[in-house]
């Protein structure tokens, strides 16, 4: 693992958070995400834009327009990629943790898990070959996993299957009860 400094992750996710809620006020699902220098340098923020056109500064209208995604695509080649930090507002889906770990990138922090759409479902990130020099710290904060869930779970309902919507259930009843 990389020798990463402490940064406040309670403070970048709680940016995050409002990031995913600004996706979701442009018509994308509420996902938001920043890229942090070992320094505490934010160099990068964005959200989810797959509900979004195009742009000459951000990837939007296609399935890939992920919150990590517009990340990545803003910072475009990486720079000691090993001494940054993701934070994410929900757990990275395969294809963005997957460019996380192969863009080499040092930690990734999520608030929310997602127990439907989320890499850890497929494969356990420590497992990941790539992921190995990764460091990946799930949910740190109780309440930011929680104010995440309320957040995402309309979207978890309406875009999962069945079946994603019931392990949504399962993993957060409360936030859950009643849609």
């Amino acid at each position: 693992m990389p020798e990463l400094p402490q940064l406040d992750h309670v403070a970048y996710l709680k940016e995050a958070l409002a990031l995913a809620r600004q996706g979701q006020a442009a018509g994308s699902a509420p996902v938001g995400a920043l890229l942090v220098s070992a320094q505490g340098e934010v160099l990068a923020r964005g959200h989810n834009r797959v509900g979004q056109a195009q742009t000459a500064d951000h990837v939007g209208g296609a399935s890939v327009a992920h919150a990590e995604m517009d990340v990545f695509f803003q910072v475009g080649k990486l720079e000691d990629p090993e001494t940054l930090t993701l934070y994410s507002s929900l757990e990275p889906c395969l294809m963005c943790g997957g460019a996380s770990a192969l863009l080499g990138v040092g930690r990734v922090v999520w608030a929310t898990a997602d127990p439907w759409g989320g890499s850890g479902r497929l494969l356990r990130w420590e497992d990941h070959p790539a992921m190995q020099q990764t460091q990946v710290v799930p949910t740190p904060d109780p309440a930011l996993e929680r104010e995440g869930a309320l957040l995402f779970a309309p979207e978890a309902k309406r875009a999962f299957p069945e079946e994603g919507w019931a392990l949504w259930q399962a993993r957060y009843p409360e936030e859950t009860q009643g849609l």
